[in-house]
């Protein structure tokens, strides 16, 4: 979907979808047109077989003729515009083994090639398994199915796997969850940050350890998923965090006692980035160290900053601007070093909105006569 680049392998229903088919070989002095032909689950025995499985019309143009590439090395065909429209079966039930989310199905593209002194050669490829999903909200679920498919089927077309599904693996997750970040920013994930979700994920268990698919993506016990939860924190690196995570200035996967461990010999005012573990659709908190001498250090966490917030005021601002107010109502600036030692300012300081110099003018470019604020996060 042009909507979703980077969730290939999931359509909506009522949603435009462009296929583009190629035929990677060369046909040296190839004058005929080569017609091709586009289905949606042609011979799809689970549409039969499996209880509740929906069926669905493909709508839109569904033959093209193949042209050569500039390449001159392949023939292709685009099929835009292409829809799904799902059939509403009489006596149909919605009540199946599998979930929206878990039904697999596929696209075919079918083709006769005659080639002189040859019989006609009937040609077939069937895309690999997609995920049909009729509300948005449905997305990170059926990419999590899109996950789990391409990493532990050995079948190119297999749309019974969840019928019969595998475990997998930590080494193996942990390369898909590395990639994940990887496609999406600059960096990906390190082997502390793994540890951390390892532990997160297996509550400390043995890393051979076979990992459910429902312990990967069915709600638990606080109301979300792991998957989920990774998923809430790509859309905020993505949407918010950027140049700071490919900077690698967020250690973003750290629990509490490793943090406490991290802070508690460095100089005071050392602050540190990490993602919060109880918030679903994803936030991100700062830590800091305050040496005292009666009690030694202490490990003070500001609440999380979620989307609401992020998307009101820039992260980098929010350091720079973050007071704590004193028992004497005198407001300071706590956060003086970036982990491990680096000045606050020297590590954000370019991506610091820049102050309007002078007063605030009026549409006209006149002066407003109004004095300039700024929006202070304040913890008291």
């Amino acid at each position: 979907m042009p909507t979703h680049p980077q969730r290939p392998l999931i359509i909506k229903t009522g949603v435009q979808f462009t296929a583009k088919l190629r035929l990677l070989i060369v046909l040296p002095e190839f004058n005929c047109h080569l017609k091709v032909k586009v289905s949606f689950d042609k011979d799809v025995t689970e549409c039969r077989t499996v209880k509740g499985f929906r069926r669905f019309n493909l709508l839109g143009t569904n033959t093209k003729i193949m042209n050569m590439e500039d390449s001159n090395t392949s023939l292709s065909a685009e099929f835009r515009h292409l829809q799904l429209k799902e059939l509403k079966m009489s006596g149909r039930t919605n009540e199946g083994p599998l979930i929206v989310t878990e039904e697999l199905h596929c696209v075919c593209f079918e083709t006769q090639l005659s080639l002189p002194e040859h019989s006609m050669i009937d040609l077939e490829v069937t895309s690999l398994p997609i995920v049909v999903i009729s509300a948005l909200t449905q997305l990170p679920s059926a990419w999590a199915s899109v996950l789990w498919y391409n990493m532990l089927s050995h079948e190119p077309k297999n749309l019974s796997f969840f019928l019969n599904l595998p475990t997998a693996t930590w080494g193996q997750l942990s390369e898909v969850l590395s990639w994940q970040f990887s496609s999406i920013t600059k960096r990906g994930l390190n082997s502390d940050q793994l540890s951390m979700l390892a532990d997160k994920l297996m509550a400390g268990g043995n890393p051979d350890t076979q990992i459910l698919w429902t312990k990967f993506c069915k709600t638990g016990d606080k109301g979300f998923s792991f998957w989920h939860w990774i998923e809430g924190i790509l859309d905020i690196i993505k949407k918010h965090l950027l140049n700071l995570w490919n900077d690698g200035f967020i250690i973003g996967f750290l629990n509490k006692e490793r943090e406490k461990a991290m802070l508690k010999d460095k100089t005071q005012g050392t602050f540190l980035l990490r993602f919060s573990e109880s918030i679903r659709d994803g936030a991100i908190t700062f830590t800091w160290v305050e040496h005292t001498l009666l009690d030694g250090p202490k490990v003070h966490s500001v609440e999380p900053y979620t989307k609401k917030e992020l998307t009101a005021i820039p992260f980098p601002d929010m350091l720079r601007n973050y007071r704590v107010m004193t028992t004497d109502n005198v407001p300071f600036n706590p956060l003086l070093y970036l982990y491990p030692n680096i000045p606050k300012d020297q590590a954000f300081g370019r991506y610091y909105s820049k102050p309007v110099e002078g007063k605030p003018m009026d549409a006209k470019g006149h002066s407003s006569g109004y004095l300039e604020t700024l929006i202070i996060p304040v913890t008291v």
